[in-house]
């Protein structure tokens, strides 16, 4: 039997791929890509969360995930707070998914502060190159 139709359990490898791409979609929709389940997929598509408490998607050995988020994070409140006059302050990162692009494309939630230490929740997509990032959205978090 070929590889390409190998059965695992009632569904053929081909079933259980579109099965993982309805499901990875539907999260998608769901979310933008900010809030995916990836513990429903068997096949993540070469998307996945951030461990924030890691250093694998950062070069250089002093430098760690939260690091390199803090920084996206900051440059999105930048463009933010250009696009919107406010003041925003970066609190907290509290998590984020990637996707290659041209580059990796970062989905990051975090929280942050105003001028009236009002906190609330924040969302930014982010293509980052280490010589070339852009933000390509910041804005409140949906309720």
């Amino acid at each position: 039997m070929s590889p390409a139709i190998a059965s695992t359990g009632d569904f053929s490898w081909e079933e259980d791929l579109s099965e993982d791409l309805r499901l990875f979609d539907e999260e998608w929709e769901k979310s933008g890509g900010f809030d995916i389940d990836f513990s429903k997929l068997r096949q993540k598509f070469e998307t996945g969360a951030v461990d924030l408490d890691d250093d694998d998607l950062v070069l250089d050995p002093d430098d760690t995930n939260v690091g390199l988020l803090n920084r996206l994070s900051n440059l999105a409140i930048s463009y933010y707070n250009d696009k919107t006059d406010t003041r925003l302050e970066l609190v907290k990162v509290l998590k984020a998914n990637y996707h290659p692009s041209a580059g990796v494309t970062y989905y990051i939630t975090f929280e942050a502060s105003d001028c009236n230490q009002k906190t609330k929740q924040y969302q930014a997509v982010v293509r980052y190159l280490p010589r070339d990032t852009e933000v390509i959205s910041c804005c409140p978090k949906p309720s």
